[in-house]
C-alpha cells in the first residue's frame, strides 16, 4: 500500500480514502444484508476430480468455465450468490451448475429435490459423470439428472480442439459438445447445425431444468441467462445500467460501481441521498472513472 513515493504516493491515499469510505458506511451497512434470487453451485472436491489426469479434453478449465457463467450474469446485472450443491436451495429462484464433474447421492438428490420444489436449474457439460469416489457413473451422466433433464442417451462427447467452434442456432458454441438423443417429453430449445451433430440437441429442457451441452459464445450465452432468469422471476437490480455499471442491493441501499473509465449517468426512481457525498440526487446520478455511489431513498 506505500509505494516508494510514500505517503503521498496514490496508492497510498486511494487507500486511504477507501478506509474512510468504509468506516462512514459501516453504521449503515452493519445490519443490512444481500438477497440474491440466483446461485451458482461449486464443489472444491468435483474441481479436484474434473482436474485429473486422462479427462476427455485438456481445454476444459473449470476456472475459466465458472467465470463466463458468472459473468454472463453479472453483465444481466443478476445479484449472485455461490452455493454448495448440498445445501438448502430452496430459498433462490434459480440455480445454475456451470460444471460439477463429480456429484454426491446427497447433491444430486438436492437438485431433484429443488426442481421439484419449483425452482429452476440451468446445468452445463460434464456434471454428474462420476460420484464422489471418482467411479464414472452408467450412461456418462448420473441417470436421475439425465431424467430431469431429460436425456435419452447420451451418446457420445465430442470435445472441441483448441480455438474450435462448432454451429448452432443463434450462437457459436465453444469447448465442448455432444451427442444427445433426447427424451421424448425433452422441449429442444437450440440445436447443432453443423457436422455430425447437425440437427442434434445442443439446448434442451424439461419443465424447469435445462441443459446446455456447449458454452455458448458470450453475446449469446448473456441473452439466454437472461432469458431463462426472467422466465423464473429474477429480475436485475436496475434495468438498462450503462456497460460496466454494477447495481447491488444490500437492504434499503443501493450500491452503484462504476468499472470503467469513462463517466456516465445512471438513471433512478425518485430521490436518493448518497452516503459517500452527502448529496441528494434525484431521477439520475453521474459516476465518475471507477466511481462509486451508496444510495439510501
Amino acid at each position: 500500500m506505500v509505494s516508494h513515493a510514500g505517503e503521498e504516493g496514490r496508492t497510498f491515499q486511494e487507500v486511504k480514502r477507501l478506509g474512510a469510505d468504509l468506516a462512514a458506511l459501516g453504521p449503515h451497512a452493519a445490519d443490512r444484508h444481500i438477497t440474491a434470487d440466483v446461485a451458482v453451485l461449486h464443489d472444491w472436491h468435483a474441481w479436484w476430480a474434473g482436474a485429473q489426469d486422462a479427462r476427455p479434453s485438456t481445454e476444459v478449465d473449470l476456472p475459466a468455465v465458472l467465470t463466463a457463467w458468472h459473468r454472463a450474469l453479472w453483465e444481466n446485472n443478476l445479484t449472485t450468490d455461490f452455493a454448495h450443491p448440498e445445501h438448502d436451495l430452496s430459498g433462490y429462484r434459480m440455480i445454475l451448475v456451470p460444471q460439477l464433474y463429480a456429484l454426491t447421492d446427497a447433491a444430486i438428490d438436492n437438485l431433484l429435490g429443488y426442481v421439484r420444489g419449483g425452482g429452476v436449474l440451468v446445468c452445463g457439460f460434464l456434471t454428474g459423470v462420476a460420484d464422489e469416489d471418482d467411479r464414472v457413473r452408467d450412461g456418462g451422466m448420473d441417470a436421475r439428472l439425465r431424467e430431469l433433464f431429460g436425456i435419452r442417451v447420451l451418446h457420445e462427447w465430442w470435445p472441441l480442439d483448441p480455438g474450435e467452434t462448432v454451429a448452432a442456432d443463434g450462437f457459436r458454441g465453444t469447448l465442448w459438445s455432444e451427442e444427445l438423443e433426447p427424451a421424448a417429453d425433452a422441449r429442444v430449445e437450440t440445436v447443432y447445425r453443423q457436422g455430425e451433430l447437425d440437427g442434434m440437441p445442443a439446448v434442451l429442457r424439461r419443465d424447469r431444468a435445462w441443459y446446455l451441452s456447449t458454452l455458448p459464445e458470450p453475446d449469446a450465452f448473456r441473452t439466454l441467462l437472461a432469458r431463462i432468469a426472467a422466465e423464473a422471476g429474477v429480475r436485475p437490480v436496475l434495468e438498462g445500467l450503462p456497460p460496466g455499471v454494477e447495481a447491488v442491493r444490500r437492504g434499503d441501499l443501493l450500491f452503484l460501481l462504476h468499472h470503467g473509465r469513462e463517466p456516465v449517468t445512471v438513471a433512478l426512481a425518485g430521490t436518493h441521498h448518497d452516503l459517500l457525498t452527502g448529496t441528494t440526487v434525484t431521477d439520475e446520478v453521474r459516476l465518475d472513472r471507477y466511481g462509486v455511489a451508496v444510495l439510501r431513498p
